[in-house]
């Protein structure tokens, strides 16, 4: 009897929704940015927060957005979505297919 091969469509790819969640969340941030729509958030000052971004890596490196909340959006959407979606698609790539 011929298996079955099971084909999973490409957008509902696990890996492909970390990525477009990383990439929709820039997005965001952007056009937050160039508009001016920032939300009011509270001053970091003080707090575990605030000392993650006023430290000099955090000021030198990564400083993608003008506003230090959404550096550290950045860094954390980065960390949780962008970087298993990476393994994930290196992982699909490489990954021995049965014909």
């Amino acid at each position: 009897m011929a298996k079955k091969q099971n084909h999973i469509p490409f957008l509902k790819r696990p890996w492909v929704s970390s990525i477009g969640v990383f990439i929709l969340s820039q997005i965001i941030f952007i056009t937050f940015e160039v508009t001016g729509w920032i939300p009011n958030y509270r001053d970091f000052g003080g707090t575990l927060f605030g000392k993650i971004t006023e430290s000099s890596i955090f000021k030198d490196w990564f400083t993608f957005y003008e506003t230090q909340h959404f550096n550290l959006l950045t860094i954390f959407f980065g960390i949780v979505f962008l970087v298993p979606g990476i393994l994930g698609a290196i992982k699909n790539v490489f990954s021995p297919r049965s014909t």
